[in-house]
């Protein structure tokens, strides 16, 4: 059962960090992730989302972006460490 959680939280960071880059250099909403992630085959709760959103908040690949008009509607946006982590996976796996 480890192993399937282990893969299934990184498929999940994985297709946040695409989403986001995708994006780039604007902002997606939390509702946004989660409609991206659930149209990739990832069945995701948004307790669950939060968690790894959390998770890549502190490795610092993303960040939160509030929003002036709606403070608590806040939005992520890949950071330069994320670009460089995404980059440096393309350039390992063409090696």
């Amino acid at each position: 059962m480890k192993i399937h959680n282990d893969f299934l939280r990184e498929c999940t960071q994985h297709a946040l960090l695409m989403q986001l880059e995708a994006a780039y250099p604007h902002s997606l909403p939390i509702k946004t992730l989660k409609l991206g992630l659930l149209l990739s085959g990832l069945p995701i709760h948004r307790r669950f989302l939060e968690k790894e959103l959390a998770y890549l908040l502190e490795k610092r690949f993303i960040h939160r972006v509030y929003n002036q008009l709606c403070p608590q509607h806040h939005r992520y946006q890949l950071s330069t460490k994320g670009i460089d982590f995404l980059n440096g996976e393309r350039n390992a796996y063409y090696l």
